[in-house]
């Protein structure tokens, strides 16, 4: 009798062991899922900074904001293209310019579509910075800088996902 009540004691230790090993594992995925939606306060040179880079790998800079429909409007295809392309050398960065006042439509937003590597700077510090990259990018968002190396492309206004992967397969040759 008293071994079947150590074997039964033992097996419910093992089982439980098992449980709490999962939820602990569990707890780990929804923390990592926690941190891709973190939004990082910064400004345009610490961007700049980590875009100057000699890699061959390709970064596409897309500068929006919550109040801006056309940026609304494209970011569900830009997340698209950061999932598609995730394994390969091309990185998608988003830069909001949504104010302090703004910050939980944001944090929001963010949660809701998923996105990974997004950071805010002040509309003041693109506005006044923007130019240094190229003088057509002036006056509006979206704006999409496309880079590799010392190669770089800007683009005012929406951009389409065609567009996104024609310009990934020239700058990958």
């Amino acid at each position: 009798m008293k071994k079947i009540y150590f074997l039964m004691v033992c097996l419910g230790v093992l089982f439980s062991c098992k449980h709490n090993s999962k939820d602990n594992r569990i707890e780990e995925t929804n923390n990592q899922q926690t941190q891709e939606i973190k939004v990082i306060q910064s400004n345009f040179s610490k961007i700049q900074d980590l875009l100057d880079t000699k890699s061959d790998t390709i970064y596409i800079t897309n500068y929006w904001a919550t109040w801006c429909p056309p940026c609304v409007k494209e970011i569900p295809d830009f997340v698209k293209l950061q999932n598609q392309y995730k394994n390969k050398k091309v990185k998608f960065i988003f830069v909001s310019i949504d104010e302090t006042e703004d910050q939980a439509k944001l944090q929001s937003f963010v949660k809701e579509n998923k996105m990974k590597n997004v950071y805010n700077i002040s509309r003041e510090e693109l506005l006044s910075n923007i130019g240094s990259i190229s003088t057509d990018l002036v006056g509006g968002i979206p704006v999409t800088i496309i880079q590799k190396g010392d190669k770089r492309e800007g683009f005012l206004g929406n951009i389409s996902n065609e567009f996104v992967i024609e310009k990934i397969q020239q700058y990958s040759k």
